[in-house]
């Protein structure tokens, strides 16, 4: 059976404290909200979830993927995933995580995935290239998507928190001060 790979690697800043991107990229409900194209998923526990994508059809081939990864941080600022159980295909991959100051953090992202397709040579070396794209812009939609979420998440915590500040300012001021008698 023909394998096809790619790889997808990208650094980017995001307006966002490190902690908060870490919790951020590590979140599976988050992981799942901003994957793609979802079938469904399923989560096993704090560090492992399934995903079923929607099966995708190219030159007559349908490719229905499922893959169940665990995510676990590799020091402080390394998150990583691999594949731990599949039938057709496998990801692996890393974020490394550092502070750039102001409230930002850089990642650095790299991601490795590859499939099996029940395809005839002829045919493989056809999709080959078509495959390879897909997995690229899928990996780069993801990142892009996690990283926006991750600097808008981080504005609303910041934006509540600031408002929840003022309230308790505004109430403070227009309150009657409390005398002992």
């Amino acid at each position: 059976m023909p394998k096809f790979s790619g790889e997808y690697r990208e650094t980017v800043t995001v307006s966002a404290p490190i902690d908060a991107v870490k919790k951020h990229f590590a979140d599976l409900p988050t992981i799942a909200a901003n994957y793609g194209d979802l079938q469904g998923h399923e989560i096993h526990d704090e560090a492992e979830i399934t995903f079923t994508l929607m099966p995708m059809s190219e030159k007559g081939v349908t490719f229905n993927g499922q893959y169940r990864a665990r995510y676990e941080f590799k020091g402080d600022n390394r998150l990583t995933w691999r594949t731990v159980d599949t039938k057709n295909m496998w990801s692996t991959g890393t974020a490394t995580f550092s502070e750039v100051g102001g409230d930002r953090t850089r990642i650095e992202f790299v991601q490795t995935i590859e499939t099996d397709m029940q395809v005839n040579r002829l045919l493989a070396k056809v999709i080959k290239p078509i495959v390879s794209r897909e997995i690229t812009k899928g990996a780069k939609e993801y990142l892009s998507r996690m990283a926006k979420t991750a600097a808008s998440s981080s504005t609303r915590s910041a934006l509540g928190a600031a408002c929840h500040s003022r309230e308790a300012s505004q109430r403070s001021l227009t309150e009657k001060p409390h005398r002992e008698a």
